[in-house]
């Protein structure tokens, strides 16, 4: 979606290869271009509109000072999506960052593995992220599965979806001048098929 505006400058990092993973592969071998933490989580990350963490862990790659930047960066009236999938219930989430205060749920450490048909709360039915949404209407939703969520208890904000047993799996939230959304599943791209 965001690579097809053109009005969108899109910077996208992948870290394919933890750095945990020792092969003897040169240093200089693993990447085109170093990866600009510094300039893009210290120097420019005021210039950003959005962040959007994909099934990120923390494993040594953003020190926790970026993290401290993040979260200012939130308050200051930035935008963080965090769409997550297992490892927002591990040890290496990034709950367990400063961006915790900014996140409107806790991780419990369990997951849900099963499948469900998300569905808009009462709340999603009015917010303007999920009010509207083709499908939603119809019982149940006339979208496809998902099979996969975090447990999390929600803190603060608003849970827009749930899974069909009433978990939280959208949960919206206005931090000082920014906003959050916390996706409690990583298979969102099944919803497009």
């Amino acid at each position: 979606i965001l690579k097809s505006d053109a009005a969108v400058d899109l910077v996208h990092f992948t870290i394919l290869r933890p750095p945990e993973k020792q092969d003897g592969t040169p240093i200089s071998q693993l990447s085109l271009i170093a990866f600009p933490t510094r300039e893009l989580f210290s120097v420019k990350i005021d210039e950003f509109d959005l962040i959007i963490f994909d099934r990120y862990r923390r494993r040594g790659v953003l020190p926790t000072v970026y993290f401290d930047n993040i979260a200012r960066f939130v308050r200051n009236g930035g935008a963080l999506l965090v769409a997550s999938g297992p490892d927002f219930a591990s040890s290496t989430s990034i709950y367990h960052s400063p961006l915790a205060p900014v996140l409107p749920a806790t991780p419990t450490g369990s997951l849900i593995e099963r499948p469900f048909r998300a569905t808009v709360s009462p709340r999603g039915a009015r917010h303007p992220v999920t009010r509207g949404l083709p499908g939603a209407n119809s019982d149940p939703p006339a979208w496809g599965r998902w099979f996969r969520a975090v447990e999390a208890v929600p803190e603060r904000g608003e849970t827009a979806l749930n899974t069909s047993d009433g978990q939280p799996l959208l949960i919206l939230r206005r931090e000082e001048a920014g906003r959050v959304a916390l996706l409690l599943s990583d298979p969102a791209w099944l919803w497009s098929r």
